[in-house]
């Protein structure tokens, strides 16, 4: 949860320990190190969620209707994924591993459901849609993406992401 709150390049084995009230030693010795731990993070903070979840056909409109659906902001006790990649995405370690962890643990498993020549572009992509929307909406709040009105992005958007869902037509 210290990464979440703090970004890897703010949070050391001690805030870490302390968080998880335990030793430092304790966490050294079972994780090996931070980036050992954050590793282990990352490869679970990024699965397939339940928009994603269903048959490809109709999957871009039901990540439309997640995405622009009401903001709920994140519980301070919870762990969130979103502030996880955020505040470690400017990192020279975390980048990688995020970027690694967001390809094995989502792109990979969402292109293999996908038909189609390019199918892991394609996901990524798609993935792109979705981290930049969410930045874009959650993160910086966009007035313009709120005075739309949500049937109309949704729709746009809906139709965007399910290009990227279906192979072209050669």
């Amino acid at each position: 949860m210290a990464f979440s709150k703090a970004g890897y390049d703010s949070v050391g084995v001690r805030e870490i320990a302390l968080a998880a009230r335990t030793d430092p030693a304790m966490v050294s010795r079972l994780f090996g190190s931070k980036e050992n731990l954050f590793t282990l993070i990352a490869s679970e903070a990024f699965r397939v969620a339940a928009p994603f979840d269903g048959p490809v056909r109709g999957m871009g409109q039901r990540i439309a209707a997640d995405l622009l659906g009401p903001v709920v902001p994140p519980d301070p006790d919870e762990f969130d994924n979103f502030a996880f990649l955020l505040r470690s995405i400017g990192s020279p370690v975390a980048a990688p591993i995020l970027s690694a962890a967001i390809h094995q643990s989502f792109i990979q498993p969402l292109s293999r459901r996908m038909s189609g020549r390019e199918a892991e572009q394609r996901a990524a992509l798609l993935t792109a849609y979705v981290l930049g929307v969410a930045v874009l909406r959650v993160g910086l709040g966009s007035p313009a993406i709120e005075r739309s009105g949500p049937e109309m992005v949704s729709v746009l958007l809906g139709e965007a992401l399910q290009r990227c869902l279906t192979p072209a037509i050669p």
